[in-house]
């Protein structure tokens, strides 16, 4: 299975508006958007930055390593997970749907990616 179709599975499973795969540099693995206007490379770089700040934070206090950050704003809803070797998974929801909901599919997702990952 590629790293799109177990992307298009999340989004579809969760009617968000995409999903992207960043490598540990931020750099675009592969992406699925539910349309063609929303720039999944584009928000996947920016949250891929904070996710990157938050996981050093909680190093830096000792934190144990950080799986997935949630983020809700007036308009739209993300979750942020780690895959392994630095990888991380974006995926958008938009304005609606549940990130409870969202966090168990994306660990899903994850783990189908690390299996394809090797």
């Amino acid at each position: 299975m590629s790293f799109r179709e177990i992307l298009r599975g999340l989004v579809e499973s969760l009617g968000a508006e995409g999903a992207v795969m960043l490598a540990h540099d931020g750099e675009l693995v592969d992406f699925y958007a539910s349309r063609d206007s929303i720039e999944m490379d584009l928000i996947g770089a920016h949250f891929g930055v904070i996710f990157n700040i938050v996981k050093d934070v909680s190093s830096r206090y000792g934190g144990s390593a950080v799986e997935s950050v949630a983020i809700t704003t007036g308009s739209s809803r993300l979750v942020i997970s780690s895959i392994k070797e630095g990888y991380c998974l974006v995926t958008a929801l938009g304005g609606r749907g549940s990130l409870g909901r969202a966090l168990v599919q994306s660990k899903k997702a994850v783990a189908r990616i690390e299996e394809e990952m090797g």
